[in-house]
C-alpha cells in the first residue's frame, strides 16, 4: 500500500513539472516579444502564433515519443492533453502564415520554395505547414489506413525540424539569445529521445 502510495506522489510530481514546463515554454516567447518591443499589433501576434506554435507542436511531439511515461504521467487523461497540443499547434501554426501575409500583402508566403537549398530551408515552415495537415488528416482517417497512419503520422518530426531552422533562420526573434536557445534545446530534446527510443527498440529485438 505505501509503495502504491509512493508511486502515485511520484507521478503526481512529474505531472506537475511537466505542467510547469509547458507553461514556461510558453512564457518565454510572449515574455521575449515584449522585452524586445515590436513594431505594431499585427508583428506581435504574429511572432507570439508563430513560436508558441511550435512550442506547442514540440509537446505534441513529446508527449507522442514518451507513450509509457505519459499515460503513467497524465493517467487516462493522456489522449486529451495530447490532442489539446496538437489542435492548438495545428490552429497557431495556420494562423501564422495568414498574419504574414495580411501583414506584408502577399499570399506568397504559402508557397513553398525550391529554389535552393538555402531557400528551401530559410522558408521550411511553407513545407512544413503542408507536412503537419497531411499528418492530421492521416491521423483522422487512421481506422481506414491502420497499417501506415503511424508511419505517415512521422511527418510531424520533420515538419518540427523545418519549423525550427525557420524559425531560426527567418523569425523575427532568432538574434535573440533565450529565444534561440529554446528553439535549439527543443529540436536537441526531441532527437535525443527520439533515437533514444529506436536504440531500446532495436535493444529489444535483439534479446
Amino acid at each position: 500500500m505505501l509503495k502504491d502510495e509512493q508511486q502515485i506522489n511520484k507521478w503526481a510530481k512529474m505531472r506537475f513539472f511537466f505542467y510547469l514546463l509547458f507553461l514556461v515554454l510558453y512564457l518565454i516567447p510572449i515574455a521575449v516579444a515584449f522585452v524586445d518591443g515590436f513594431g505594431n499589433v499585427l508583428q506581435f501576434i504574429r511572432r507570439i502564433v508563430g513560436l508558441t506554435g511550435l512550442t506547442s507542436l514540440f509537446i505534441t511531439i513529446l508527449l507522442s515519443l514518451m507513450i509509457k511515461e505519459s499515460k503513467k504521467i497524465f493517467g487516462i487523461n493522456y489522449v486529451k492533453i495530447h490532442h489539446f497540443f496538437a489542435a492548438i499547434s495545428l490552429v497557431l501554426i495556420s494562423i501564422h502564415p495568414v498574419i504574414v501575409a495580411v501583414n506584408f500583402g502577399t499570399g506568397s508566403v504559402f508557397i513553398p520554395k525550391f529554389d535552393s537549398w538555402n531557400a528551401f530551408l530559410t522558408e521550411g515552415g511553407r513545407f512544413a505547414l503542408y507536412l503537419i495537415y497531411f499528418a492530421v488528416i492521416v491521423a483522422i482517417l487512421r481506422k481506414n489506413i491502420k497499417k501506415y497512419w503511424k508511419y505517415i503520422h512521422y511527418l510531424l518530426y520533420p515538419a518540427f525540424l523545418l519549423s525550427a531552422i525557420h524559425g531560426i533562420l527567418r523569425g523575427s526573434d532568432s538574434d535573440n539569445r533565450i529565444m534561440f536557445s529554446q528553439i535549439i534545446i527543443m529540436v536537441a530534446i526531441i532527437i535525443i529521445i527520439f533515437f533514444y527510443k529506436r536504440y531500446q527498440n532495436i535493444k529489444k529485438a535483439s534479446e
